[in-house]
């Protein structure tokens, strides 16, 4: 039986050098954080059962890939890329139909759906993003992003990245190192209760009980460039951060996505000030508003992007030549904020994120 045993082992060196098993490069882990946790825009993590389709090890352009079957600790640093419209349309590897609009992505190893948090290390800007396909198959590139995804990092095709796991348990708890230090911003759409500036509560139709009359306030607006960052983590409420960004960019960033700083309006002498007349140059010069998705240096891009949304959302897509090669996405023109409001709201409930800002005369 022994003699067998240099034949039986040169078998098996045989069938190993058929496939290269591909490399993964495994960040380092990452060290207890007991600092500040901020809110990244993304996709929110649910729970969702793994596909069993594709949890089977498999081989692609004559390399083999093992599943990762136990990701909860799992990290990893390489080269990101992203695709757009020419995949729109097609299957993805769960069956799902890719939409270049979503914040969706393609990872060789990972169980499928899965969440994870992306970073370009080039400028620190962080997202979640949901796992719903198997690529990328070049050497070197840990992952595909969708355009969407892509955008908010400002990536190009080669942009060195980090991607932790996010695990979800079935009562949507979540853990992983995509979770250390970030939380996923979330969107509410609840109206607040309506004030009473008479100073007689809260207005809910007379349900609420008789409360002694309080003196009428100097209710006044605040001026946003009065606010200040309570620490050096985050996007600052005068940051140039992109889209969220956990922290201030460095410089070279074409620019944020805060609308720019508008002149203080001194408050009025009394509480409630007049409104203008009809016919007043005040009145004529009301509205108008536009929804800004994003700021990129690509003209052609910029313009695609913009009527592809314009397209989604039925309203129209423009580009501002804002110099510098800075070109920026906008949707709409709208007499009223409350109809641009209308349309951010749903470009939030798709996880694009936006700001509204007047137009420029």
């Amino acid at each position: 039986m022994r003699k067998e045993w240099p034949g039986v082992a040169l078998a098996l060196l045989v069938l190993t050098a058929c496939t290269t098993q591909e490399p993964q490069t495994t960040a380092p882990p990452q060290p207890a954080y007991n600092g500040p946790v901020v809110e990244i825009p993304g996709v929110e993590p649910k729970y969702e059962p793994v596909n069993p389709t594709t949890s089977q090890d498999y081989s692609a352009n004559g390399k083999s890939y093992r599943i990762v079957k136990n990701p909860a600790n799992f990290s990893e640093v390489g080269l990101a890329a992203w695709y757009g419209d020419e995949a729109q349309g097609k299957r993805t590897a769960i069956g799902e139909s890719y939409d270049p609009d979503a914040l969706t992505a393609a990872h060789p190893t990972l169980p499928l759906p899965s969440y994870v948090r992306v970073t370009n290390l080039a400028n620190g800007r962080q997202i979640v993003v949901r796992v719903n396909d198997r690529g990328p198959y070049t050497p070197g590139r840990i992952i595909d992003l969708s355009r969407a995804a892509g955008d908010r990092l400002n990536i190009s095709n080669n942009t060195r990245v980090r991607v932790d796991f996010i695990q979800v348990a079935p009562d949507g708890t979540l853990s992983g190192p995509g979770t250390i230090g970030t939380t996923v911003a979330k969107q509410s759409y609840a109206l607040p209760a309506r004030p009473d500036l008479g100073g007689n509560g809260v207005m809910n139709g007379g349900s609420a009980p008789a409360a002694a009359p309080v003196p009428a306030q100097d209710i006044r607006a605040v001026d946003n460039s009065t606010l200040q960052s309570s620490d050096s983590m985050g996007a600052p409420v005068s940051s140039s951060g992109f889209l969220g960004a956990p922290q201030p960019l460095a410089s070279g960033v074409l620019e944020g996505s805060e609308p720019e700083p508008q002149p203080a309006v001194a408050p009025a002498a009394s509480a409630v000030a007049a409104a203008p007349a009809a016919g007043s140059s005040a009145a004529q010069a009301a509205g108008s508003f536009v929804v800004q998705v994003g700021a990129i240096n690509d003209a052609a891009r910029a313009q695609q992007l913009a009527q592809s949304l314009g397209q989604k959302y039925g309203v129209p897509g423009t580009v501002e030549n804002a110099g510098n090669n800075v070109y920026r996405i906008q949707l709409g023109s709208f007499t009223h904020r409350a109809e641009a409001a209308a349309l951010q709201q749903r470009l939030s409930a798709d996880g694009q994120a936006s700001f509204i800002t007047s137009t420029r005369r």
